[in-house]
C-alpha cells in the first residue's frame, strides 16, 4: 500500500514586541526553521489575537513602554485555552523584581534580551518542545542573510531614523527636567522610553553590544523612575543626560559602520566604608563588570602609581587622605593620567561639582544612589568615544578650599570626623 506523506503542522508562535526590526529578525529566523509567526504590539491586540487563534508558544517583551506585561500574563493564564501554553519573556537584567513577578504569574522561561540571539531562542524552543518542523530545510541564516548584511541593514535603519529620534529623545528629556509635576514627569519618562527603543531597537539581536548594553541600563532606569518618581534626584537627572549623549554617539558610530569591539575593563573602587564599597561593586556586577576594591586611599595610591585602570570610583570623605586629594595625585601618575574618575559623594550642590572638577575628577554620583544608576554611569564613561580633557587645575599640588569665593561643602569636611551616612543605595 502506498504511503501518503502528510507534512507536520507548523508550530505557531506569537511575539509581543514594539520594535519592528527586532521582531522581523526573530520572525525570519523562526519562519526559516518552519514555524508560523505572528506579531502584536499592545495589550488589547494580544488578547484579541489569542482569542482567535491557538498558539504553541508566546514570546513577550516585559519592558514595553506603557504596557503591564505581567498583568497580560495573568490574563493569559486565567483562560483555560492558554493556561498551559509556554510563555517566554524577554527580561531586563537590571529589573529583577519585574522578572520575578512575571514568573510568579506564569511565565515559563525568561531571557535577558540584551544577551539573546535568534539562534539561542531556537535552542530554547527545542527544549520546550516547539522545534522546527520535519520538512524544514532552511538554516538559521537562510532568511536573514549574513552577519555583514544584517550589520548593513541595521546601519541603514539607524541612519534613517537617527536624527529625528534623537531630537525627540532630547526634547522629551528637556520636558522631563522642566517640570516638578509628577504626572508630567511620568509622561516624559514614558516618551523617552519609547524613543529609546526606537533608537536602539535590534541592537541586541545583532553585533552592536555597546548600544544594547547602554540602552538596556537606561531603559531599566527610566522604568524604575516611572514606577517610583520619588527616586528622581539631581544626580539621577545628570546621569540620564550623560547616558543619552553617550548613546547618541554610539548610534552615530554604528550608523557609520564603525567597529564596536568590547573589551574587559579594569575598574577600581576606593571607599573606606564596607557597605558602600560592596554596594558599588554589586552595581558593577549587574553590568557584568568585576571590580577591584580597596578601603585604604594610601594603598590605592601605591597601586595606581604602577597599574592602569579604565575607570575609578572614589569616595570623597576618607581618613588619612580624601578622595579629592587622591584624585589630584592620580592626575600626576602616568598610568592613570587620563583615566575617568567618578566621585561618590553625599553632596550634589554646585560647590561639590566645582570642587570635584578642580581636583581633576570627571563626574560624581550622589548617595543614596540607585544600583542601575551607578551601572549606567559606569557604561557611560567606559563607552565614551574619547577621554575628556583634564581640567587645568588637575596639575595643582593641593585641593583649594574655596571655589568662586564660596567655601565648598566637600572641602569644609576635610579632616572632620566622619558621621553616620545614609545607605549608599536604594
Amino acid at each position: 500500500m502506498k504511503r501518503i506523506f502528510t507534512p507536520s503542522k507548523k508550530k505557531s508562535i506569537l511575539i509581543l514586541d514594539d520594535d519592528p526590526f527586532a521582531t522581523q529578525i526573530y520572525r525570519e529566523t523562526l519562519e526559516a526553521q518552519g514555524s508560523k509567526v505572528e506579531g502584536t504590539r499592545d495589550f488589547d491586540s494580544t488578547l484579541q489575537t489569542l482569542k482567535k487563534e491557538v498558539f504553541d508558544i508566546l514570546i513577550l517583551d516585559l519592558c514595553l513602554p506603557g504596557i503591564n506585561v505581567v498583568e497580560l500574563i495573568k490574563n493569559v493564564r486565567s483562560e483555560s485555552a492558554t493556561q498551559s501554553v509556554p510563555i517566554i519573556v524577554f527580561s531586563n537584567p537590571y529589573l529583577g523584581n519585574l522578572t520575578r513577578a512575571a514568573v510568579e504569574e506564569g511565565a515559563t522561561k525568561f531571557l535577558a534580551k540584551v544577551d539573546n540571539t535568534p539562534e539561542q531562542m531556537i535552542e530554547l524552543l527545542r527544549e520546550l518542545g516547539v522545534s522546527a518542523s520535519a520538512t524544514s530545510r532552511v538554516g538559521v541564516s537562510g532568511m536573514i542573510g549574513t552577519p555583514a548584511a544584517n550589520q548593513e541593514k541595521l546601519a541603514s535603519k539607524l541612519s534613517i531614523n537617527r536624527p529625528e529620534t534623537l531630537a525627540k529623545l532630547r526634547a522629551s528629556y528637556q520636558n522631563f527636567t522642566r517640570t516638578e509635576r509628577e504626572d508630567l514627569r511620568r509622561t516624559a519618562l514614558l516618551q523617552m522610553h519609547r524613543q529609546l527603543r526606537l533608537l536602539a531597537g535590534g541592537a541586541s539581536a545583532l553585533a552592536f553590544p555597546k548600544i544594547a548594553r547602554m540602552s538596556t541600563a537606561l531603559e531599566a532606569l527610566l522604568v524604575e523612575l516611572y514606577t517610583e518618581p520619588a527616586k528622581i534626584t539631581p544626580s539621577v537627572v545628570r546621569t540620564v543626560a550623560h547616558s543619552i549623549e553617550t548613546l547618541a554617539s554610539l548610534v552615530n558610530r554604528a550608523a557609520n559602520s564603525q567597529d564596536e569591539a568590547m573589551t574587559s575593563p579594569k575598574i577600581l573602587v576606593v571607599d573606606d566604608e564596607v557597605i558602600s564599597r560592596e554596594t558599588i561593586c554589586s552595581a558593577l556586577g549587574r553590568a557584568t563588570f568585576p571590580a577591584k576594591s580597596l578601603d585604604d586611599p594610601l594603598a590605592a595610591q601605591r597601586l595606581l602609581e604602577g597599574e592602569h585602570f579604565d575607570l575609578i570610583f572614589l569616595d570623597v570623605e576618607m581618613p588619612g587622605q580624601t578622595g579629592l586629594e587622591l584624585c589630584v595625585k592620580i592626575r600626576g601618575m602616568e598610568p592613570n593620567r587620563t583615566t575617568p574618575i567618578v566621585f561618590v559623594t553625599s553632596h550634589s550642590d554646585f560647590g561639590s561639582r566645582a570642587q570635584s572638577t578642580l581636583s581633576g575628577g570627571n563626574d560624581f554620583i550622589a548617595k543614596p544612589f540607585l544600583l542601575v544608576e551607578l551601572a549606567l554611569k559606569t557604561l557611560t564613561w567606559l563607552f565614551k568615544e574619547v577621554p575628556q580633557p583634564l581640567p587645568i587645575a588637575s596639575v595643582q599640588s593641593a585641593v583649594p578650599t574655596k571655589v568662586g569665593g564660596h567655601e565648598s561643602q566637600l572641602a569644609a569636611g576635610h579632616g572632620a570626623p566622619k558621621v553616620r551616612r545614609r545607605s549608599p543605595a536604594r
